[in-house]
């Protein structure tokens, strides 16, 4: 009876996969797609405080738009003014977008923003590049970096918003 029973829902489920598939396939397929002309990119970039890494995803930011946004959450008014010291040397020109964060969540203020600017762009890409740096030991991972995961997460199923990593590799 087991087999009996195990057959159809073998069947069942292959089917299922095949219909999967199929429906991918549809979806990537270029039958019916029009190239458009360049678009836009907004390139923001979040940043936690000003050192290597931000600088060289800045350098990287500016070779794929002229419109590079840094976005700089503020959670501690003391560490914000740093930052504005700071920008005014190493910011290469690009705009500093400070976001006001009455709860001290770096995340919601940081996803209103890139909705606020993807829905003001309907037709532009937005790229969020992430500033990482690459600790020399693979269980330094677990030290670091954990809130560009969170990020790349919230924003992966956004349409036209592009999550990259820039990664900074340290030596030690």
């Amino acid at each position: 009876w087991v087999i009996v029973a195990l057959i159809p829902m073998l069947v069942f489920v292959l089917l299922a996969i095949r219909r999967h598939y199929e429906g991918v396939a549809r979806q990537l397929s270029l039958a019916d797609v029009k190239v458009t002309e360049r678009r836009h990119n907004v390139v923001i970039v979040p940043i936690g405080g000003v050192h290597r890494a931000v600088v060289q995803a800045l350098e990287y930011a500016r070779t794929l738009s002229d419109d590079v946004r840094a976005v700089y959450v503020d959670v501690d008014p003391r560490a914000t003014a740093e930052i504005r010291e700071l920008w005014g040397r190493w910011g290469q020109g690009i705009r500093l977008e400070i976001l006001a964060s009455p709860y001290r969540s770096v995340m919601q203020p940081l996803l209103e923003y890139v909705a606020i600017t993807d829905d003001e762009r309907p037709d532009d890409f937005v790229t969020v590049l992430l500033p990482e740096f690459v600790p020399a030991r693979w269980w330094h991972h677990l030290l670091h970096n954990q809130r560009a995961l969170l990020i790349k997460g919230a924003l992966l199923f956004r349409h036209r918003v592009v999550v990259t990593s820039v990664p900074y590799h340290l030596r030690d």
